[in-house]
């Protein structure tokens, strides 16, 4: 009984593996492995710090989140900053600056204080829009995971570089 039980318990082994291998499988059936199909953009964490600026207005290329507070409206350009915008009139909103923070995707406003995500960092910071010009108040240093490419890959970076974006390999 105990090797009628040990033989049993080797054709059902060997049955489970075939099917985890796929032996016997047709080619129809095989799924290839998923290859990452993008490329990180990486930038220095110096880099990444001292690129928050204002700049003057900026065309929209890829409009990301928006978010309006009282007379403001902020246009995510995403991964690259926020357009800035005079929203007093909604029908006619006008530019009126440009927050450059690579790696931005959204941001929250509470008592006028500007909360940014900045890849891996959370930026605070206050607008001027009297002379379009930001003051940053403080930087919380990786409160975010590292940014994943569109397929869900990590990338492979130096301790000393942050990934802001990815782009499609040609």
């Amino acid at each position: 009984m105990k090797k009628l039980l040990i033989l049993l318990s080797l054709f059902i082994l060997t049955l489970l593996l075939n099917s985890c291998w796929g032996f016997g499988q047709d080619d129809d059936n095989f799924v290839e492995p998923i290859s990452n199909n993008y490329t990180a953009v990486v930038i220095s964490r110096t880099e990444l710090e001292d690129a928050v600026e204002a700049l003057p207005p900026q065309d929209v290329i890829q409009s990301g989140k928006i978010y309006i507070k009282d007379n403001f409206m902020f246009i995510n350009e995403v991964n690259k900053g926020f357009h800035v915008y005079n929203y007093s009139n909604p029908q006619d909103p006008v530019k009126i600056g440009f927050i450059q923070i690579p790696g931005a995707t959204d941001l929250a406003i509470r008592n006028n204080i500007i909360y940014i995500n900045q890849a891996v960092d959370l930026v605070t910071l206050s607008y001027n829009q009297t002379n379009n010009s930001i003051t940053v108040s403080n930087r919380n240093r990786n409160v975010f995971p590292p940014k994943l490419s569109p397929q869900g890959f990590e990338a492979n970076v130096n301790e000393n570089m942050i990934v802001i974006d990815w782009t499609p390999l040609n």
